[in-house]
C-alpha cells in the first residue's frame, strides 16, 4: 500500500481549502511562461508573505513535455552531512490533489549512498519542500497540464564539503539538463535582524567587493555602532537588498566559478540565503555540464521595511532560467 505525505502545513502556512488554487493562479496569470525555463529559485515562507514573489517565478516555468519535477531545499529541523536527503513517501498530498513521487529516480539515487531516506517525522515537519508542491499544481493546471502526469522527487539538503557538492552535482547533473525535467531549488534570502543572529550591513555594493577582495566580513551592527547616524545613512531595509541583489548578481552571471564566487559571498557577507547549500549542490551540477547559464530575476521583496535594530525581515526571490 502506497504511503502518502500528509499537507502538514496546509491551514496555517497556507490554506487547506480547494479554494486556494484560484487565488494561486490570479497571481500566476499575471506573466507568461518563457520557452525553455525549467529552473527555478523560489521562497518558501507562508503565502501570505511571499506568494507574489512566489508565484511571478512559477509563472515563468515551461511545462513543455515535463514528467518531473525535482525539489531541492534546505534542512531547517536537522543536522546531516555530506548527504541528501530523498522522500520515502509515495505520494504527497495538496489540497488539489496527490502528486505521485518517482520511485524509479529514487531508486537510482539510492544506489551509491550519497543520498538516504528521509524519516517520515522530518519530511512531515519540513516547510521548505511543502511550500512548493500547491504552487506547482496550480501553475502546471493554469498551463493545461495535468499535475498527476508530473512526478516529483522532494530532496533536502543541510552540510556538504566542497568535495562532496560537486559528487552529488555529478548524481544530479543529467537531470538538471533534461527538458522533461523541473528542478526547483527552494530558498528565502536574508533573513536580518538580532533574532535571525545577523545584522549585517554594507552602505553600497562596493563595500561587499572590498569585504570579498580582503576576505574580511561585512559590518555587523550593533546599537552603539548604529547610534553613529552619519556612518549608517542607508536605511537598514535598502542595506538587506544591496545585499541580496549582490547575491542574486552572482547567480545572474554567466561565469565559470560561479560556485566558488557564491561560496566566498557567503562567508563573508554571512548572508542568511537558507537555500544556499542546495543552491550551491545546483551550481556543482551545471559547472560539471560545461554549459553556459544565468538566473533573471523575475521578483524580489521583503516581509517588512526594518529601520532600527528591533525590528527583523525576511527576503524573497524568484529567479529562473
Amino acid at each position: 500500500m502506497s504511503s502518502v505525505r500528509p499537507a502538514t502545513h496546509a491551514g496555517s502556512w497556507y490554506s487547506s481549502s480547494p479554494a486556494l488554487i484560484t487565488t494561486l493562479q490570479q497571481l500566476l496569470s499575471r506573466d507568461e511562461a518563457v520557452p525553455g525555463t525549467k529552473h527555478l529559485i523560489s521562497p518558501h515562507a507562508g503565502y501570505k508573505y511571499c506568494g507574489d514573489t512566489m508565484a511571478l517565478g512559477y509563472s515563468k516555468l515551461d511545462f513543455t513535455n515535463v514528467k518531473r519535477c525535482i525539489i531541492m531545499g534546505p534542512s531547517h529541523h536537522i543536522y546531516f552531512k555530506n548527504k541528501i536527503q530523498v522522500t520515502s513517501f509515495d505520494e504527497v498530498n495538496t489540497p488539489f490533489g496527490d502528486f505521485k513521487v518517482d520511485g524509479g529516480l529514487r531508486n537510482e539515487l539510492l544506489v551509491g549512498g550519497k543520498v538516504v531516506l528521509m524519516s517520515k517525522e522530518v519530511d512531515m515537519d519540513e516547510h521548505s519542500l511543502e511550500m512548493q508542491f500547491p504552487m506547482l499544481w496550480a501553475a502546471a493546471k493554469l498551463r493545461g497540464v495535468d499535475p498527476t502526469n508530473i512526478k516529483i522527487l522532494p530532496l533536502l539538503v543541510s552540510h556538504n564539503s566542497t568535495k562532496v557538492d560537486f559528487e552529488l552535482g555529478k548524481l544530479l547533473q543529467k537531470y538538471v539538463d533534461d527538458e522533461e525535467t523541473l528542478f526547483i531549488l527552494s530558498s528565502d534570502f536574508c533573513h536580518w535582524g538580532r533574532r535571525f543572529g545577523y545584522t549585517g550591513y554594507v552602505m553600497e555594493s562596493s563595500d561587499i567587493d572590498e569585504s570579498l577582495e580582503n576576505d574580511s566580513e561585512v559590518e555587523y551592527l550593533t546599537q552603539r555602532s548604529f547610534n553613529h547616524k552619519s556612518s549608517h545613512n542607508v536605511p537598514i531595509y535598502k542595506s538587506i537588498e544591496i545585499l541580496d541583489q549582490y547575491a542574486m548578481d552572482i547567480l545572474g552571471k554567466n561565469t565559470e566559478n560561479k560556485y566558488y564566487d557564491w561560496k566566498k559571498y557567503i562567508n563573508v557577507t554571512g548572508n542568511t540565503i537558507c537555500g544556499e547549500r542546495p543552491i550551491g549542490v545546483f551550481l556543482c551540477a551545471m559547472s560539471l555540464l560545461n554549459k553556459p547559464y544565468q538566473f533573471n530575476w523575475a521578483h524580489y521583496s521583503q516581509s517588512s521595511q526594518c529601520v532600527d535594530l528591533e525590528d527583523s525581515s525576511v527576503s524573497y526571490a524568484s529567479g529562473y532560467f
